[in-house]
This record gives C-alpha cells, structure tokens and sequence, in this order.
C-alpha cells in the first residue's frame, strides 16, 4: 500500500520546488511552483479527467512523513518534491467513495507534490500539462 516513486517529468527540473498557488477554476487546477535558489516557475495544469484532490500542511502530515523516512529514505523525499504514488489508499478511498464510477475510466495517477510547506495530491486519469514559466 503506498508505494512512492520519484516523478521526473521534464528533464532537468529543480528537485525541490515550492508551492506558488493552487488555483481550482471548476474546470481545472492549477498547481504553480517555484524554485527556491533560481526563481523559475513551473506551471502544473490539470484540465482533463480531475478526480480529486487535498491539500496539506506539511506539519500535519507527520504520519506520512514517518512512514516515509521508515521507508523511502533511498528516495531522499527531502530532497525531492514530485512523486507519483502506486497502490494508493487515498486512490482506493476514492474508489469506495465514489462506488467504482470511474473504474473503467482507465488509469488514474496519484500524483503528489511535496513542498517545504504542503502537501498536494492529486488523483488525475490524464497527466497534467506543464509549463515552464519566463
């Protein structure tokens, strides 16, 4: 259950990010981050199949953190910001919740953003569009 990988999804993308804004229109979410020694931005848009998502604070999440640094210390998830999550509970919640409406669907990804301050979590059956920002 909660099996984290690393997300590299465009080459040469700063490992640690930070939430900019989070922006829901009811059509799309935007997630806008930033690197911190830069200053290049990057815009995350999910204008297709959005399922869900959450938004936490970092300092909430200890749990997950713990488990994290029990498990995916290799992954260096301090170090990192983007990740995709296979065999997730938050994904098999949603699931129950919604009493399997979206099961033939396709694939849905677990897509988190870990930054110094919130955790983002986004379940999507298409990938986000990403912008690199001047």
């Amino acid at each position: 259950m909660n099996e984290w990988e690393k997300w590299i999804p465009v080459e040469s993308i700063p490992a640690r990010l930070h939430k900019e804004s989070l922006m829901d229109d009811g059509d799309s979410l935007r997630i806008i981050v930033s690197d911190a020694t830069e200053g290049q931005k990057y815009s995350f848009l999910f204008d297709g199949l959005l399922l869900s998502y959450r938004n936490s604070d970092e300092g909430s999440r200890l749990r997950m953190l713990e488990h994290l640094d029990r498990y995916y210390a290799h992954l260096e998830y301090g170090n990192w910001t983007l990740f995709k999550m296979k065999n997730s509970s938050y994904l098999e919640w949603f699931a129950q919740e919604s009493l399997e409406r979206y099961e033939e669907m396709g694939e849905v990804e677990h897509y988190v953003f870990l930054t110094s301050n919130d955790v983002i979590e986004v379940l999507s059956a298409d990938p986000p569009a990403i912008t690199k920002m001047v």
